[in-house]
């Protein structure tokens, strides 16, 4: 590799690297946990709504992907489909904002079911970006270097999210002197536009030209692609196994603060204490998984996650008087855990990926996860007949399965054709 081509490779990285962090931190203004929900809430007060607009979040991220690999598969170049869902997602995203201020303080109602909508296209928007985006990323970064951006950008997203919370604390306070809805129109005007600037740093990154399948399948061929790749790729299958059993291993995590304040007596405030110890876990844990490959960090990651639903479920028995402060330690293991799967989600797909199929094997799998998205609505009708530490055990039990399918996962498989 020539100097020119270094310097290109290095600018490529650290611009996926910047693109990364500076969507986690725009995206930490309508956080779906905190922000949106709190915003839906205010706006409805239905819970059954907060739910929904949740999963819609989910199910908007993943329904297009198997559309839009069957489209870009044969494609030289993905960024113009990548440059598209920019567009889209922009304008949504804009047409929100816009929305918020024009009708959410007069027409509630009709705002709700025109938001819901635009969120809904604004996150459909960002699944078909995915598969460009996951290609062009498996084409710019070698093998060796994937895990390592992907805890990159977890650690500086990670770093600007915990200053964005304080923002956020501001426009919604008192403080602020902006009423609702517009504080929360406020926050989505800056989420608006540190989207655009993450999506600008990607769109300069130099896409290279790799071979692709020389015909196009039809989409019916491509629909059968996905059942014949699991049944001759026994990692790709594997994978997806343990992508199933960990969604479910962190079914309970959404219920933990509301366990605390419920059960172990700790105030609503003391939220603010967990959500910080778990992003101090998150951002620290990233120093640790930029140096390991990406099978061992799903593993580790894994291993935390079923071990911090476990001491979720057993705190109770410690001494009334550390039981609050003994279940941070289900935040230390559960930020560590969950940061440590997304790191290494993609990272290890792309590793398995052929290059000339790399779409297809993306946009199925992220297909076929579509349904999780409903896993943390089941787990709250369940946790109406089962008590939070049962939840919390069944959570470890799913965890512990993910960790010992991750076990036999190939280690350092490099990608093939």
């Amino acid at each position: 590799m020539g100097l020119k081509d270094h310097f290109e490779a290095r600018r490529d990285f650290w611009l996926i690297v910047l693109n990364g962090a500076l969507f986690i931190f725009a995206f930490s203004f309508i956080s779906p946990g905190t922000v949106l929900s709190a915003f839906v809430y205010q706006l409805t007060g239905s819970s059954l709504y907060v739910g929904l607009a949740n999963a819609l979040l989910g199910v908007g991220w993943f329904w297009p992907q198997i559309f839009i690999s069957h489209v870009v598969q044969h494609r030289r170049r993905k960024m113009p489909f990548y440059r598209l869902s920019v567009f889209l997602r922009v304008g949504w995203m804009a047409t929100m904002t816009l929305l918020t201020f024009l009708l959410g303080g007069t027409h509630p109602r009709t705002f709700f079911w025109a938001f819901l909508f635009l969120l809904f296209l604004y996150t459909s928007s960002g699944g078909i970006a995915m598969v460009p985006w996951a290609d062009i990323v498996g084409k710019v970064v070698p093998p060796e270097e994937r895990a390592k951006l992907f805890s990159l950008r977890q650690f500086y997203g990670g770093i600007l999210a915990f200053l964005a919370g304080f923002v956020v604390k501001y426009v919604l306070s008192e403080e602020s002197g902006l009423s609702f809805p517009y504080n929360y129109g406020v926050l989505f005007v800056i989420s608006t536009v540190f989207v655009v600037v993450g999506l600008w740093a990607f769109l300069l990154v130099r896409e290279p030209v790799h071979p692709v399948p020389e015909r196009k399948n039809s989409f019916w061929e491509h629909m059968t692609d996905g059942p014949r790749l699991l049944r001759r790729d026994p990692d790709y299958r594997r994978y997806l196994l343990a992508r199933v059993f960990w969604t479910f291993g962190m079914m309970g995590v959404p219920f933990y603060v509301p366990y605390a304040i419920d059960e172990l007596g700790s105030h609503p405030s003391m939220a603010g204490t967990f959500l910080s110890v778990s992003m101090a876990s998150q951002v620290l844990s990233n120093l640790i998984w930029g140096r390991m490959g990406s099978r061992g960090i799903l593993t580790a990651g894994t291993l935390l996650v079923s071990l911090g639903a476990l001491w979720a479920g057993t705190v109770k028995f410690l001494p009334e008087g550390a039981r609050e402060y003994g279940f941070l330690l289900t935040f230390v293991a559960g930020g560590a855990g969950v940061t440590a799967i997304n790191v290494a989600n993609i990272a290890y797909l792309l590793e398995i990926a052929p290059s000339k199929i790399r779409p297809t094997y993306v946009g199925f799998v992220n297909t076929f996860a579509a349904p999780l998205t409903f896993v943390p609505l089941l787990a709250g009708f369940l946790v109406r007949y089962i008590s939070y530490p049962s939840l919390f055990l069944v959570s470890s039990s799913f965890g512990l399965a993910s960790f010992l399918t991750t076990l036999t996962l190939s280690k350092d498989r490099a990608s093939q054709g």
